[in-house]
């Protein structure tokens, strides 16, 4: 898989978290829940992993 720009993620994840936001995903990063790479000019690019990290983390913030 292709790493993903953060408005795909968040496009990748609303069918299972429809209230999850850019600003959202933003956040786990300032928390250091997930740290995606950043090409030359600072955008950020997930890998699977993160992706499957930010899942994990919003499945317990609703379910726990």
């Amino acid at each position: 898989m292709r790493p993903l720009t953060i408005g795909a993620v968040v496009r990748s994840l609303a069918e299972d978290f429809p209230d999850v936001t850019i600003s959202k995903v933003r956040f786990l990063e300032a928390e250091g829940l997930v740290t995606p790479e950043r090409t030359g000019s600072g955008y950020r690019r997930y890998s699977a992993e993160d992706v499957e990290r930010i899942r994990y983390v919003l499945r317990a913030q609703r379910d726990l």
